[in-house]
């Protein structure tokens, strides 16, 4: 057999090579050239040919330059690869578009061994032309490539020019895989005048190269399923899924690009059209849709698609089996599957066949922004052959909103229930009728907490089998409902219990870890935000009486002045603005002064409503501190008088701060917290601010009545803050951007509270070397200073150590604190300032830092100049 096949060959080599036909050997039984870089080979004579072969080996032919024939022209073959059989005639049509003078059958023409529809037709040019592919289908299909070792989306065929560079298969050699000749359908006969047709040149010129691209379809990768899975979840499609003509075109489109147009995508679709009554057995129309599947360049419709019906379907049966399963009892039927009942009629072709469809669906990734919905005309003809009562109107409202939400639940693999995971805890959480609105966030204090009682899933009888598992008990009584109850790990307990109670009981059947359960009940929470403070002052309605000016002068008997005055409007309007702009500039504390049991803390206590707390703790300790002034609107700051300098120092930070940034210990990051409180001081003595940089921060308020008013401060709180959120309101109209103007505007205001920080202040020992360094630079000059013409004179100029002994100090025990200390009393004394530069001064004192009398400009010329 091998030797009959390989003397076959050597004939036609025999015959074709003296003809001008670039011969060269093919690996057996395939279609590549022996030789590595053939198009680069010399042309072999029939001898080498005949020398060099090997049994078995395929011949192929080198087209254009090499293939010189006798006649002067160059060989090419025209590649009609038709890839399915059924659309060669659609493919030849094509052909005569592009060689309308052409007829095939007058040259020479061979069949591929495959048996298929495929052709080469083999011409002469005038000159040798390089490839190039003349025409595609429109559509594509899904094959095996054997070189990629893959499927591949190929068009349905192709035309090409094969030239120089290309070659082809020549009879009688054997296809690779049907393992069946190459055969001339119609033989070139040498012996004739002209035994290759010709095409002239300037046709093969004119022939523009086909326009090729990568349709959206190619891109998306089916969908993978477990052995069995496809099948079952399309025989539990609904029929009227099958009975609408658009819901019918998908299916067909999923099918196709699952199976790449293969054949057996098409049998799954037809039988399940067979499945409706409204198949009219037209298998020629069928099949012609299915090839126009192929030119889809839209959004490709995927089996994703058929998978989100399926959920559908199940998922409505869901429902039904939560609404009847806890009524289940011995003896009664078990719910069917998912299905539902066919409508008849027959299939209806639209007049432009698929280009008048609409959008493919959306997959099923799509569906977690949007629940599914299907409305049908037949649908609406029956709810209005009777009327609904109010009842069964609100419960088939219900029914649809449970089908919405239960539609976005993801499923096991085997789609055998609801899958574990985040995603799925969450939409429960959200939506079950006894958990919805359950977990609210606390803006103010940034807690979840539990502001209403939990709801109750409704039976539909009373002698249920099974109990439904509901949520009740001590631990869901809600003791502040104006702020909410802290959540709690019981809370969470009991809705592990509602998640993993099986359905029979009103439950999911599913296990979630901690981790999902938390963030489940966090992420409700903050989609149930609430701000208690914002709804108190939100909710009050202030009667016109003019109250927040005269707080202090009403109830703690302070002098009726601009200071007083501003400095109560300012609280009131700081603490409005911080509740609705968090982190707004407010950088002072106002200190209530007055002895001991004037009622000061109660005073604030009222004031703070149900949001006041004593702030106590390390004022170096940040962390500490925004943990204990979460929730507080007022915060209460301790005694000043019992810091030291250091401490002051950190408070007045603390104070002028407008958002702290801390890793809670609850937290696994650092988070900002913009400040929604405002301080308020009160202290016993007059002295208490110890910083020498200034008291800026304190505005006091000196309490002159024996005891506060607390009993009317009490009464009238609730109109004193909606004054307060009237004048907020007011201003932010009037400044639409940026922080309102929270200090002190008005001028006696402010230098009335510049003189009471400075009586506050308590003396230091710093306080009184300033002054015994002021008046011993004033002192007339007893000695010679630089030089004797200063006798007599004012000092202008001097230096730490100059000072240090004219103090009557011995220079001797000047040390770094000394220079401190004076360096500090030198920078508070009047009418003088550092220059920064250093000077020569007359021994024993030598080059120092010195400093100058403000508009003196000093003698030191003759010393030398001053050094930066």
């Amino acid at each position: 057999m091998s030797d009959n096949f390989d003397n076959r060959v050597k004939a036609a080599v025999a015959h074709l090579r003296p003809a001008g036909f670039a011969l060269h050997w093919l690996r057996a039984r395939d279609k590549a050239p022996v030789l590595k870089e053939w198009s680069e080979k010399p042309v072999l004579s029939v001898d080498a040919l005949l020398a060099s072969h090997q049994p078995r080996y395929n011949l192929g032919v080198r087209l254009g330059k090499p293939s010189q024939l006798g006649c002067g022209g160059y060989l090419h073959v025209l590649d009609l690869d038709i890839r399915l059989p059924d659309l060669a005639e659609e493919a030849w049509d094509a052909f005569e578009t592009l060689f309308p003078d052409v007829d095939p059958d007058d040259f020479p023409m061979v069949q591929s061994g495959s048996g298929g529809e495929s052709r080469h037709l083999y011409f002469v040019s005038p000159r040798p032309f390089y490839s190039r592919k003349l025409a595609v289908s429109e559509g594509k299909h899904k094959r095996f490539d054997k070189r990629q070792g893959r499927d591949v989306w190929s068009y349905d065929w192709e035309i090409e020019l094969f030239g120089t560079g290309k070659q082809v298969v020549v009879p009688p050699s054997i296809h690779p895989i049907s393992r069946e000749p190459y055969v001339w359908l119609n033989e070139p006969d040498f012996d004739s005048f002209e035994p290759i047709p010709s095409i002239p040149g300037a046709i093969i010129d004119a022939l523009k190269i086909a326009e090729t691209s990568t349709y959206e379809f190619e891109t998306r990768e089916p969908l993978s399923f477990k052995s069995g899975q496809m099948e079952r979840e399309l025989d539990a499609l609904p029929i009227d899924r099958l009975d609408d003509y658009h819901d019918w075109v998908t299916l067909g489109q999923a099918l196709h690009h699952q199976f790449g147009g293969s054949e057996r995508g098409f049998e799954l679709w037809l039988e399940h059209s067979r499945r409706s009554d409204k198949f009219d057995g037209d298998m020629r129309a069928m099949k012609r849709k299915w090839r126009g599947f192929g030119k889809n360049r839209r959004k490709p419709v995927t089996m994703a698609t058929i998978r989100a019906w399926f959920q559908e379907a199940r998922l409505e049966q869901y429902v039904s089996d939560f609404e009847d399963l806890d009524d289940f009892q011995e003896g009664d039927k078990a719910p069917e599957t998912p299905g539902k009942p066919a409508s008849k009629g027959d299939f209806r072709e639209s007049d432009d066949g698929f280009d008048d469809l609409d959008e493919p669906a959306d997959d099923f990734d799509d569906l977690v922004t949007a629940a599914p919905t299907r409305a049908k005309a037949e649908d609406d003809d029956d709810l209005s052959a009777f009327d609904l009562t109010e009842e069964e109107t609100a419960a088939q409202e219900k029914r649809k909103a449970t089908l919405a939400w239960m539609s976005l639940l993801a499923t096991t693999k085997d789609g055998d229930g609801f899958a574990t995971n985040l995603h799925n805890v969450e939409l429960i959480v959200r939506n079950d009728d006894r958990l919805v609105g359950l977990p609210a966030l606390n803006e103010f204090t940034q807690e979840t907490v539990q502001r209403s009682a939990p709801g109750a899933k409704p039976k539909k009888r009373e002698n249920a089998a099974k109990p439904t598992r509901q949520l009740g008990g001590r631990i869901w009584e809600v003791e502040d409902p104006l702020n909410g109850s802290i959540w709690s790990s019981a809370r969470d307990y009991a809705i592990r219990s509602i998640l993993e109670a099986p359905q029979t009981q009103g439950g999911y059947g599913i296990k979630v870890t901690d981790r999902d359960l938390k963030a489940a009940t966090v992420l409700a929470a903050w989609d149930n935000s609430f701000h208690p403070v914002r709804e108190y002052l939100s909710g009050l309605e202030w009667d016109g009486e003019a109250r927040v000016d005269t707080l202090f002068i009403d109830y703690l008997g302070v002098e009726d002045n601009a200071y007083t005055r501003s400095v109560a409007r300012l609280l009131m309007v700081a603490g409005v603005a911080r509740v609705y702009e968090p982190g707004c500039k407010w950088d002072y504390a106002v200190i209530l002064e007055g002895a001991q049991g004037k009622g000061k803390s109660t005073f604030i206590r009222y004031l703070g409503k149900h949001w006041f707390s004593e702030l106590e703790g390390d004022f170096h300790n940040g962390k500490e501190l925004v943990e204990k002034m979460q929730g507080s609107w007022l915060l209460e700051m301790p005694e000043l008088s019992g810091f030291n300098r250091a401490d002051v120092r950190s408070i007045k930070a603390f104070i002028s701060r407008q958002v702290d940034k801390v890793r809670l210990a609850y937290e696994a990051r650092a988070m900002e917290f913009p400040r929604q409180c405002v301080l308020i001081g009160s202290t016993n003595d007059r002295e208490y601010l110890k910083d020498d940089t200034g008291g800026r921060r304190f505005l006091p308020i000196e309490c002159n009545v024996d005891a506060i008013d607390n009993r009317r401060l009490k009464r009238n709180v609730d109109q004193l803050w909606a004054e307060a959120y009237a004048i907020y309101t007011a201003m932010r109209a009037e400044e639409t951007d940026g922080d309102l103007p929270l200090y002190l505007t008005d001028e006696l205001a402010a230098a009335e509270a510049a003189r009471l920080q400075e009586m506050r202040r308590v003396e230091s020992a710093d306080d009184a070397l300033v002054g015994k360094i002021a008046a011993w630079l004033d002192r007339p000059i007893a000695t010679g200073g630089f030089d004797d013409e200063d006798e007599g004179g004012i000092r202008n100029v001097t230096c730490l150590i100059e000072l240090w002994e004219g103090m009557g100090n011995d220079a001797r025990s000047y040390e770094q604190t000394k220079a401190q200390a004076f360096g500090r009393a030198m920078a508070r004394v009047p009418g003088w300032r550092s220059t920064g530069k250093s000077h020569n001064f007359p021994a024993p004192y030598g080059r120092q830092r010195y400093y100058e009398r403000i508009g003196s400009p000093g003698r030191l010329q003759p010393i030398g100049k001053p050094e930066t």
